[in-house]
């Protein structure tokens, strides 16, 4: 694959091509290995960092495929498909997280074009349904004894220190949505100014020997048991605290234990129903669906397939150089660099993005 030189405004039909196509690759592996290499990075926030990285990606799609925001749907079917073969086992959820963000971006950018305000609006309330989702999730699985037992819990410290807390939950809720929103603003503001400041000119630098990326390496880091034993243990733990909770803050041993008893078969009631019965068939319909769409996008998903194990490379590379710079500098750089890089990949070569002023 040769690399492409952009300005956004003077690509060719064939440049362009190219060029989304790399970054649908980009989106295809954050969603499907990107937590992976960010948990083994030890990067703080991985679900914000991921659903960032996508917006991201739905907005420099929409700017490189000259305002065919279409294009974002196409991607997203490329991207879900992929998801589908390399993680089959992804949750319903996911899928919705997925083709929420790129309905919202079409939507968006189609009614408003690309601007800082539509850019805004897509990321904050992209960030708004993936915390959303997650409460639903809580309540769905937990029902109304996490709440019970956030505001009893919150009740009794606020005793201690001489404050009331009425409805401890609402403050937990709200301050959760805050974060989520604080981080949509943030992936706005990084993305606009990645939008105006990225300059990627056809250099490419030779990479070392050590380079050599193996595709079945990236397939076997795509794990299921490890998954699945961590959400077991944060369901017993989770479960172990509310039940802790709801029996030593009744004011009867009796009523406490039957409240317990309630949330323990509501739990696993839920736990029952979601993975052995409505998440497979879920999951299922979708990859029957998606399946009938892979003929017409199979050379396309082969591409993108072929791309993942070096994306991976990439992105822990463009992390570990970003070191160099903190805070927000660091995740400009990063972002920018990977980037460049994702658009600039050869099957053995990549170069340093030429950024000016860029930080």
């Amino acid at each position: 694959m040769r690399p492409i030189n952009i300005t956004y405004n003077n690509l060719s039909a064939e440049e362009r091509i190219i060029a989304v196509q790399r970054l649908t690759a980009l989106w295809a592996f954050i969603e499907c290995g990107l937590g992976g290499a960010l948990h083994a990075l030890q990067i703080p926030f991985t679900g914000l960092v991921v659903g960032g990285l996508a917006v991201i990606i739905i907005i420099f799609i929409a700017k490189v495929s000259g305002k065919k925001y279409s294009q974002i749907l196409k991607s997203v079917i490329i991207v879900l498909i992929v998801k589908a073969m390399v993680s089959p086992h992804t949750p319903l959820p996911a899928y919705v997280a997925v083709c929420f963000q790129a309905f919202m971006g079409f939507t968006i950018f189609s009614l408003f074009s690309i601007n800082f305000i539509s850019i805004l609006l897509l990321a904050v309330i992209a960030m708004i349904e993936s915390a959303v989702q997650k409460l639903i999730i809580l309540t769905l699985f937990f029902g109304e004894s996490i709440w019970k037992s956030i505001d009893i819990f919150i009740e009794f410290i606020g005793q201690q220190i001489g404050l009331s807390h009425a409805n401890g939950s609402q403050w937990v809720i709200t301050i959760y949505l805050t974060i989520y929103v604080t981080g949509g603003i943030c992936i706005a503001l990084l993305a606009f100014k990645t939008l105006k400041k990225i300059s990627v000119e056809n250099k490419i630098m030779a990479l070392s020997d050590d380079t050599i990326f193996d595709k079945e390496h990236f397939f076997r880091n795509v794990k299921k048991t490890k998954n699945c034993r961590n959400k077991l243990l944060l369901f017993t733990i989770v479960s172990i605290t509310i039940s802790v909770i709801l029996l030593i803050f009744s004011p009867q041993i009796k009523e406490g234990w039957l409240k317990v008893l309630k949330s323990i078969c509501w739990t696993l009631t839920a736990i029952i129903a979601w993975y052995m019965i409505l998440n497979p068939l879920f999951t299922k319909f979708i990859q029957v669906t998606l399946r009938k769409k892979q003929s017409r996008y199979s050379e396309e998903v082969l591409k993108i397939l072929s791309l993942l194990p070096v994306l991976r490379h990439l992105t822990i590379r463009a992390w570990k150089k970003s070191s160099l710079h903190k805070g927000r500098e660091r995740w400009q750089y990063f972002i920018i660099t990977l980037l460049h890089w994702a658009l600039t990949y050869t099957d053995y070569n990549v170069s340093d993005p030429p950024l000016k002023n860029q930080l």
